[in-house]
């Protein structure tokens, strides 16, 4: 999760800068980096959740089968 905390702080440094600028395109350029940067943390997000889910049911099948 540590990661994910990274890329959502990176997204949320870019959208600080793009609200310093005073140029539009400059703005919507960073702007539309720090969206980039909150697609990367959601995916890794849904990745370690993903990979969470799977050993919490090979856990619960495991002791089932005992």
């Amino acid at each position: 999760m540590k990661t994910v905390a990274k890329y959502r702080r990176l997204a949320e440094e870019y959208r600080k800068l793009s609200d310093r600028l005073t140029s539009p395109k400059d703005e919507e350029a960073l702007q539309l980096m720090a969206r980039g940067w909150d697609n990367v943390a959601a995916e890794c997000e849904d990745r370690l959740i993903s990979k969470a889910v799977r050993e919490l049911l090979d856990r619960i099948c495991l002791e089932t089968v005992r």
